[in-house]
């Protein structure tokens, strides 16, 4: 009888010092990005700030945990400490997201499943795990991993080291090269001037050209058809072969994107601003154009 109670006694101590254990973990944070917005979720507890834009970066803290930087609309750039943690969960829409050097293979980042990103850079080797939806992947790290799951979205790879990229076609992933810049800016006065016109020039290039914006729609050719149509990250169409239009209603924001996409091809971006600018802004050779044309 005493040997039975001593037993039940140790079961209950070993129970009391397992949910201890357990009480005394804390919930990890998770980072969200939305409506020019960080939020900073621990399980019910939410922290945000404004933004100023969409725009975050990785990388370890002095507890060699991790750190999220971002510019904060008021306050300026910021740098919140995430604990002890060196895993972490990123969602919503993001124009980038920056991993840095300093998170290596200790280190992992997971893309969510609600998460739409532009561009993701990363500099250091970190695991990246992404069931979302990425425009664009740099990684300049040769030890850097990605692995993308089943019903994510990843245009294309850029990787020094093409081996750390898995469940990504091949014809997606892409030597290594800097991402896109602008690199004139100039009035357009002439009507003449086609320094805004693209043509198709190799086997992979789209042929976009003579790109119009009427306000409420947009026209352009494209030498491709079935190449895929979206404005600001959502599908309006497919292209024909020669002259496209497609609607894109009467509400305008000074960073309306325009991008024109087809596996095996490069990808054509445009920021086609509000409308009511008469500035057309573009990027030589790059394959990033900033058009605004009233």
């Amino acid at each position: 009888m005493m040997k039975k109670a001593t037993t039940m006694l140790l079961t209950a101590a070993m129970i009391l010092s397992m949910g201890m254990t357990a009480g005394a973990t804390e919930a990890k944070y998770s980072i969200y990005v939305g409506d020019e917005e960080l939020q900073l979720r621990q399980a019910d507890k939410v922290v945000t700030y404004q933004l100023e834009d969409s725009r975050i970066t990785l990388s370890k803290n002095k507890d060699d945990g991790i750190a999220v930087s971002f510019v904060e609309e008021d306050e300026g750039a910021r740098k919140i400490s995430l604990g002890t943690q060196k895993s972490v969960t990123v969602s919503g829409e993001l124009d980038s997201l920056n991993i840095s050097k300093t998170l290596d293979k200790e280190y992992s980042v997971k893309i969510s499943k609600k998460a739409e990103i532009d561009q993701l850079f990363s500099s250091g080797n970190a695991k990246i795990s992404v069931d979302g939806d990425i425009d664009e992947v740099y990684l300049v790290s040769t030890g850097a991993k990605l692995t993308a799951n089943s019903g994510s979205g990843v245009e294309l790879v850029y990787a020094k080291n093409k081996n750390s990229v898995k469940g990504i076609l091949n014809h997606k992933v892409k030597p290594y090269r800097e991402p896109a810049k602008v690199e004139s800016v100039y009035n357009r006065d002439d009507d003449d001037d086609d320094r805004g016109y693209h043509y198709r020039y190799d086997d992979d290039d789209l042929g976009i050209s003579r790109v119009r914006d009427y306000g409420n729609k947009i026209s352009f050719n494209c030498e491709v058809s079935g190449a895929t149509v979206r404005w600001n990250g959502y599908k309006i169409g497919t292209t024909q072969r020669g002259s496209n239009t497609f609607t894109v209603g009467s509400s305008r924001y000074w960073d309306d994107k325009l991008t024109i996409s087809k596996d095996g091809f490069e990808k054509e971006v445009y920021y086609m601003g509000d409308g009511d600018d008469d500035d057309y802004h573009y990027a030589s050779g790059s394959n990033v154009h900033y058009h605004r044309e009233h």
